[in-house]
């Protein structure tokens, strides 16, 4: 992307280190579940703070915060931990589509077992938004572990192998090596998203965002991404290595409306 992005912080390089570098690319494994609000270290409980530099003569950080899924279960969302949420600029909303029992079913002789947990996903999206209240983020709800989803292209005979080998799509095409965000590559995902969030019987996850209980609609767009690109073999990661997929595509959809990335 031609950008260099730097802790701005001992602290966040560390964290960096010690939380996802070492445990995915020194050790090749997978990262621990984000522990709770109660069980975290102080390291754990400082936001991430990168500089991405300076644009438009303004100098620009990126501060990334990660909940735990199961703090997002619970009801204890308006305690001082989650006052971040109403103030934030964005908030990513992960959908794993594993979540599904039919696409389990059809991948279970496909791909390496896998443990399957957290709350069911139209609760924690409610109580995101719960959480954010009377602010204004933009919601980016994202359909993780994608690579799954692309290994159904090897089911013979199954509705989801059409839709997986459709060659033409954007969400079978990476972007993000991009020197901009491409606005109508964007716009075109996140049509085909959410048609696949439909099929995936996630209605109510779009019911939600669209038409959400508290009469709130934020500014959403839908997405596709795999942080490691392959399926890892229990807790370990695929010969292969990781190979990224569409990961930088919400932050850079947040980002291009300042002017950057």
């Amino acid at each position: 992307l031609g950008v260099s992005m730097e802790p701005a912080t001992r602290a966040t390089a560390d964290a960096y280190r010690t939380n996802y570098e070492n445990p995915l690319y020194v050790h090749r494994g997978l990262m621990p579940p984000t522990p709770t609000v109660a069980t975290q270290s102080s390291q754990q409980r400082e936001p991430l703070v990168f500089s991405v530099g300076s644009w438009h003569g303004v100098r620009r950080f990126v501060v990334l915060r990660d909940v735990a899924g199961e703090d997002m279960e619970s009801d204890n969302l308006h305690s001082t931990a989650f006052r971040f949420f109403a103030n934030a600029d964005a908030v990513f909303f992960m959908f794993d589509p594993l979540r599904v029992q039919a696409i389990r079913d059809q991948l279970q002789d496909l791909l390496p077992a896998q443990m399957f947990g957290g709350g069911d996903p139209r609760g924690v999206l409610s109580n995101v938004l719960t959480a954010v209240g009377a602010g204004t983020p933009r919601l980016a709800v994202i359909l993780s572990k994608f690579d799954a989803l692309r290994t159904l292209r090897e089911v013979q005979g199954s509705d989801w192998s059409l839709v997986m080998s459709n060659s033409g799509a954007a969400y079978l095409r990476d972007t993000s090596d991009g020197s901009h965000y491409d606005a109508a590559d964007g716009a075109l995902l996140h049509e085909e998203v959410r048609s696949l969030l439909m099929k995936l019987n996630g209605g109510a996850i779009v019911a939600a965002v669209e038409n959400p209980s508290t009469e709130r609609r934020l500014d959403h767009r839908y997405f596709a991404v795999s942080a490691l690109g392959h399926p890892p073999s229990g807790n370990r990661l695929d010969a292969r290595g990781i190979a990224p997929f569409r990961c930088a595509d919400p932050v850079r959809w947040i980002t291009s409306t300042f002017g950057m990335l």
